[in-house]
């Protein structure tokens, strides 16, 4: 993983057009891909694609 594949909470948020506190429970209770790093969240931009794209196949 290269720093520019890893999104901060704020830059996942945005990504994924949801709120950050909704996108830091889901994070929380391991309902989307992330790592803990120094006390906070780190997102993998694959691992957000991949996930987006298995939610929309569920919800179809």
């Amino acid at each position: 993983m290269t720093p520019k594949d890893v999104l901060s909470l704020e830059e996942a948020s945005r990504y994924l057009a949801m709120d950050q506190s909704t996108l830091s429970v889901m994070a929380a209770e391991r309902r989307i891909p992330c790592l803990e790093l120094n006390g906070g969240w780190v997102f993998s931009k694959k691992s957000i694609d991949k996930w987006r794209s298995q939610q929309t196949v569920r919800r179809a």
